[in-house]
């Protein structure tokens, strides 16, 4: 949400408000460019005239609420979108290349902006992830083309003609990170896609992983042009075989960056030149120039070293796989260091769904501390434990045997986060994995050395 308030900003809007529950990066961030930020809902007062664009994890507060009031009271439309449904309207007036798949979808997004800002035909690109190569930010405007995407905001918001644009939009490329969270990447109208992994998530919407797969193969029903995907996946994938048509596999090939590393980047990379080939084809992902890519922010982000010389690494991941594929790439760069991880569970739900795959993905890690749970969208006071697990009936005993069964330990101290963190030695490297709170709390209160 944060990315739709800095494109407004940037393509001259005023009167601009940004609402969220609890200060972040992502508030000091708007703060920093003039926004005004409310930390809390329920403090401001929304009219009939206001536009309102939500994320999903505020569809219910005061605001919305309030604004659906006013509709039925004042019997006039109003504009309000989710997050969704505004990229939706975006996606209709450029060639639109949405990138999705339970894993590496940000980090792959991220890479192929990066890579398209120098294409004439790059119009705009959004993620849901801070880049530090575009100003940590989560969005990038072309600046020639800024006055042509104004004309089509105006035209979302008040529904008067785009001037003189009609058809020439459709020349300019728009690349977006696309969730299939609760279907949402069907708002899009996409022409091209990529899908960079698929295994079972959401599971607090799906009902099952055949679930989770029919909302792909509803993208691709309605996918214009053509999907991107790495070798194998109709064979692991059958039932997309009735797509194979709008599918197109690519090789894997190996790639070589400065900053970002491991092997799933080599898979990023390669479906970003396949697609942005697409667009022009004399594109390539192996100009030197894109080598210095610096990744995203809570991708692998390297933050520095402690006092004691131990290198802090802050990354999103929340899947099982996601902290095997950390291990892999930390241990690839850092074959001699041991490793200690921190994790922060997002959702219940995903903890009981993937508790065997998450057991053995620690397996490697030399020290493992479990944190305490970051429930996002689930209420916790609600939840049914003895439903769930035998022998569990709250959540301080579910993480003490989540804990027990990855052989590591669970606390609910951010204080005890940050002794490990600050008792990190030369010969360690600290990686921790949260989609929640902790990581900005790691960054406002641990000291750390220049990078290097």
């Amino acid at each position: 949400m944060s990315g739709v308030a800095g494109i407004l900003h940037d393509l001259w809007y005023t009167n601009l408000v940004c609402i969220d529950a609890n200060q972040s990066q992502l508030t000091d961030n708007l703060k920093k460019k003039g926004i005004k930020v409310i930390i809390g809902h329920g403090k401001y007062e929304v009219s009939i005239k206001d536009a309102i664009i939500y994320s999903e994890a505020t569809a219910n507060s005061v605001e919305v609420l309030e604004s659906r009031k006013l509709i039925t009271k004042h019997q006039l439309m109003m504009f309000r979108m989710n997050y969704f449904q505004f990229l939706g309207e975006i996606s209709k007036y450029f060639t639109t290349i949405g990138i999705t798949g339970t894993n590496g979808k940000s980090s792959t997004t991220a890479l192929a902006i990066y890579a398209a800002q120098d294409l004439p035909q790059f119009g705009l690109g959004i993620l849901g992830a801070l880049v530090p190569d575009f100003d940590n930010q989560s969005y990038l405007i072309n600046p020639d083309h800024k006055t042509e995407i104004k004309w089509i905001f105006n035209h979302i918001f008040t529904g008067k003609p785009k001037s003189n644009i009609d058809g020439k939009m459709k020349d300019l490329v728009f690349v977006v990170e696309a969730c299939e969270y609760k279907r949402h990447f069907l708002n899009l109208d996409l022409d091209y896609a990529a899908i960079t992994s698929m295994e079972f998530d959401h599971a607090d919407y799906y009902k099952d992983f055949d679930d989770y797969k029919s909302a792909f193969t509803e993208m691709l029903s309605k996918l214009k042009q053509k999907a991107v995907v790495l070798a194998g996946f109709l064979e692991r994938f059958p039932e997309f075989l009735p797509y194979a048509d709008k599918i197109e596999e690519i090789q894997e090939e190996s790639h070589n960056f400065e900053h970002i590393f491991g092997p799933h980047v080599n898979k990023n990379a390669s479906l970003c030149d396949a697609l942005l080939s697409k667009i022009d084809p004399k594109f390539t992902i192996h100009h030197p120039k894109l080598k210095a890519f610096k990744g995203l922010r809570r991708r692998l982000e390297y933050l520095g070293e402690t006092n004691k010389w131990a290198r802090l690494f802050s990354d999103y991941g929340h899947m099982a796989s996601s902290i095997g594929f950390g291990f892999e790439a930390l241990k690839t760069r850092f074959p001699d260091k041991k490793i200690t991880v921190i994790f922060q569970p997002h959702q219940i739900t995903r903890i009981f769904t993937g508790r065997d795959d998450f057991v053995p993905s620690f397996k490697w890690y030399d020290e493992i501390y479990i944190y305490d749970i970051y429930a996002a969208r689930e209420n916790l006071s609600d939840f049914d434990f003895s439903r769930r697990w035998d022998n569990i009936h709250n959540i301080v005993e579910l993480w003490n045997t989540f804990a027990k069964a990855c052989s590591g330990t669970y606390t609910d101290q951010r204080s005890d986060i940050e002794k490990i963190i600050e008792n990190g030695t030369e010969n360690e490297i600290i990686v921790v994995y949260s989609a929640g709170d902790i990581d900005y709390q790691i960054r406002t209160r641990i000291s750390l050395k220049q990078k290097n």
